[in-house]
């Protein structure tokens, strides 16, 4: 495969040119000239386009930490997680393509303009046509795990290749470790199309994010999260659970798209990557000069994500979001939901970013003197609001006849503040 150099598009503007070096295996990015008279800092923090380096054209290298697989963190952001990962390396053994030879660079070809946000990169590696097409959702996720469980190549016969076409284009561009695809959905009608490339009328973009049909209920007790947060005041996308061959999966909106139009966005970990606590999250929003509701928001999440469990808030689970007169804001929270390990031991339920100095045991007290350090208006009022919202989760459970064992158990697993 071997692209070793993209070009790095935003809107139609050329932002700049990344290439592999393969001695060094990091990546090397140059601003394209013109791109920096836009005046549009897309990376403000790392690779912002006023620093000396990028006035005198001098290459930014990639970061050597293993989250960002030598790229830099900005252009990082645009590679997915562990379910996209695996659909890359999928599509590489079937077109007899070493894994080995394989670049970051490549990957980067291999997804073009399917990135999350709205950074894209050419040359890209053709798929097909970008054309919308229907979705049989249940058909295509039975088909991925078939292509997942198998070790050697998946037959591409004429049954399957185009289902296998129609997997890479829609599921292999998102981040996270569950199986999702990228859909477009009609309100009215209930159709379901690929969410990649332009969208017809009276469809919105949106992630489903796939249920396993396992005994653990991940879709609904998401949307059971959504609820809780949306009741604590939590700013979210419009989400739904829609049932498709008998098994009901979670669908949310997308943030980084307003119709066909794509917005900027970057993580916590492409924004500020040694960022490991909440405390760091405030900073960068102070550092963004973003408004007073973005601290008020952010508040609200931490104090969320404490007292219902959802121990799974890494760097990559808070993102920002750039306009295009560039102006930066939080973005809507995402990926809110039950993630304790109930059968693990107790110290791999550790929260990712610390709370006080703390990734277990936070207390009351502890996000107190968050608020208090950060200039949090009414943030005692905040703590109880959302204490109160998570007091609704047994009723939430129950309406989507979730076992009774398990509503006792995340219940009795909640922080008490």
């Amino acid at each position: 495969m071997e692209t070793n150099v993209v070009k790095v598009k935003l809107w139609g503007m050329d932002v700049g040119y990344l290439s592999w070096d393969s001695a060094a295996r990091l990546a090397v990015f140059e601003y394209e000239p013109l791109f920096l008279e836009q005046g549009l800092d897309i990376a403000p923090l790392t690779m912002s386009i006023h620093s000396p380096r990028s006035r005198k054209q001098i290459p930014w290298t990639g970061d050597t930490d293993k989250l960002y697989q030598g790229l830099p963190p900005m252009i990082a952001d645009s590679l997915p997680d562990k379910w996209g990962n695996s659909l890359f390396k999928a599509w590489l053994r079937d077109n007899h393509i070493s894994t080995k030879k394989a670049t970051p660079v490549d990957h980067l070809s291999f997804i073009g303009s399917r990135a999350m946000g709205a950074l894209e990169y050419e040359p890209a590696q053709k798929l097909g046509g970008h054309s919308a097409f229907s979705v049989d959702v249940q058909r295509l996720y039975d088909f991925a795990k078939q292509v997942l469980n198998e070790r050697e190549a998946t037959v591409l016969n004429q049954e399957n290749s185009i289902l296998w076409q129609d997997l890479v284009k829609i599921s292999s561009s998102p981040g996270g470790k569950r199986p999702k695809a990228i859909v477009a959905l009609n309100e009215i009608t209930g159709d379901v199309i690929s969410g990649q490339g332009i969208i017809p009328e009276g469809f919105q973009y949106y992630i489903l994010k796939y249920d396993d049909h396992s005994a653990y209920p991940f879709a609904k007790l998401e949307y059971v999260y959504y609820q809780m947060a949306l009741d604590a005041g939590i700013r979210m996308m419009p989400s739904k659970l829609k049932t498709y061959g008998g098994v009901t999966h979670f669908l949310t909106q997308r943030f980084d798209r307003n119709g066909n139009d794509k917005i900027h966005t970057q993580t916590l970990a492409a924004m500020s990557p040694l960022s490991n606590s909440y405390e760091e999250i405030f900073a960068v929003i102070r550092r963004l000069n973003l408004p007073y509701e973005d601290s008020r928001q952010q508040y609200l999440r931490m104090a969320f994500n404490v007292i219902a469990r959802n121990v799974d808030d890494h760097s990559k689970n808070f993102s920002f979001c750039m306009n295009r007169d560039g102006a930066w804001r939080l973005s809507p929270a995402y990926d809110l939901t039950y993630s304790v390990d109930l059968t693990a031991p107790v110290y791999s339920n550790r929260h990712s970013l610390t709370v006080n100095g703390k990734d277990e045991d936070i207390t009351r007290e502890d996000l107190e003197t968050i608020g208090l350090k950060n200039d949090i208006q009414d943030y005692k009022t905040l703590i109880n609001k959302v204490a109160n919202a998570v007091t609704h989760f047994e009723v939430y459970a129950k309406e989507l006849d979730l076992d009774e064992k398990l509503i006792d158990s995340i219940k009795a697993d909640f922080i008490k503040v």
